[in-house]
């Protein structure tokens, strides 16, 4: 996970782990507030991070049951708030360390991840491709946008670039998704293609299964990048159009590589809602038959 992600989920989680406490004078104590604490620690697991301490709660009174307040012997209370005070406590102390080397995240922005990088070769080209794929789209005078790389980040590298203005971080939420349809396609492809080998077809009837599949799939493209341009641009710029088709030509290699593209953290849910979840690609449709309809 991103240190911007867990930047932005342990500022969360700094405020939903919460609950409420009171001991009584009949030995009894009373917890409150257990749903939000028992979805905060869930969403704390999803990181990565303190797992241990969490899995221990997991075997606690606060997991035995849905209901959002138990009642305790004091005794048990106590040590039971004693372990969820010092998870607090380390959730703020991972969340100040998160804001300082985490950076912030500007308005316009999208995080990419590269395909897997073997060699300095790799890594320029992966970089090269994107470069052009983001210049060919969004940086006109309509869209008004621009590409700066902001931050790069290791692992998996992953590249923050500022892109410029609203219309672009739009331009190219719409541009990947646009590429996941023709990657989903040209995965279908290939899966005729290797049914119609088993098949053991003469060559000849191959080539022209192959034909048709490239036909089709450039028809869809051209479709995919003409509606790209009637949303984002005015007016009749063919050369526009065909450097939309290139730049959705090129993303669906990439992402077939095992790149991604993501909106920035800070984006709003419309904005994000542009963009394709990477992790469910075999499910996406095309919007031109949804704008159609």
């Amino acid at each position: 996970m991103k240190i911007k992600e867990l930047k932005n989920i342990f500022s969360e989680l700094v405020q939903e782990l919460t609950f409420e406490y009171k001991e009584n004078p009949n030995n009894v104590t009373l917890f409150k507030q257990l749903v939000g604490l028992r979805k905060a620690m869930n969403k704390l697991e999803t990181t990565g991070l303190l797992t241990d301490e969490v899995k221990e709660f997991r075997s606690s009174a606060i997991f035995t049951t849905n209901k959002d307040n138990i009642s305790l012997n004091t005794s048990e209370a106590r040590q039971l708030k004693t372990k969820l005070d010092n998870l607090i406590r380390l959730v703020g102390s991972l969340n100040t360390s998160f804001k300082e080397i985490g950076g912030e995240v500007n308005e316009n922005s999208i995080s990419i991840k590269l395909p897997e990088v073997t060699d300095f070769e790799d890594l320029s080209k992966f970089s090269s491709d994107f470069h052009k794929i983001l210049n060919q789209a969004i940086v006109n005078d309509e869209i008004n946008g621009q590409v700066r790389i902001d931050s790069v980040e290791n692992g998996s590298i992953w590249l923050d670039v500022y892109l410029g203005s609203t219309a672009a971080v739009t331009l190219i939420g719409s541009l990947t998704w646009s590429a996941a349809v023709i990657y989903k396609k040209i995965k279908e492809g290939q899966l005729i293609e290797q049914h119609v080998k088993s098949l053991k077809i003469k060559n000849d009837s191959l080539k022209e299964i192959q034909e048709k599949q490239k036909q089709a799939l450039d028809l869809m493209i051209e479709a995919e990048a003409q509606s790209l341009y009637n949303e984002s641009f005015d007016g009749d710029n063919n050369e526009q159009i065909e450097r939309l088709k290139l730049s959705v030509k090129m993303l669906s290699n990439l992402i077939e590589k095992g790149a991604e593209i993501h909106p920035a953290l800070n984006q709003p849910e419309k904005v994000t809602n542009l963009f394709p979840d990477m992790k469910k690609l075999n499910s996406i449709e095309s919007r031109i038959k949804k704008l159609e309809e």
